[in-house]
């Protein structure tokens, strides 16, 4: 469908799913910018780790960073879905059913 799915593990249970991944940019728009929190780098200040909106794909800076950016992306555009964008295990997250997400296998 859009690349993604509910990841259970029992948490929250398979009866429960996400009404926010239809919400996911079909087929995904490249990372803007891919590597950087463009809000972090117009403050000077650092990230921890990079987040990327699924919806308009703008990169944010992390929860643990100082700034929290993709929080901040969320709270101002309604955008529920994002996805790790600093490389390593893929996963996502539901800010608003508060639900991790995996990607689809290819």
């Amino acid at each position: 469908m859009n690349g993604w799915h509910e990841t259970y593990n029992d948490f929250p249970g398979p009866d429960v799913v996400c009404g926010h991944l239809q919400t996911i940019a079909v087929p995904p728009a490249p990372a803007d910018p891919p590597d950087a929190c463009r809000d972090c780098l117009s403050e000077g200040t650092t990230w921890v780790e990079l987040r990327a909106c699924l919806v308009c794909r703008q990169t944010r800076c992390c929860e643990s960073s100082p700034r929290r950016h993709a929080t901040a992306h969320f709270e101002q555009t309604g955008h529920a879905v994002m996805a790790n964008q600093s490389g390593g295990y893929q996963w996502g997250w539901c800010y608003v059913d508060g639900m991790p997400l995996s990607p689809d296998a290819d």
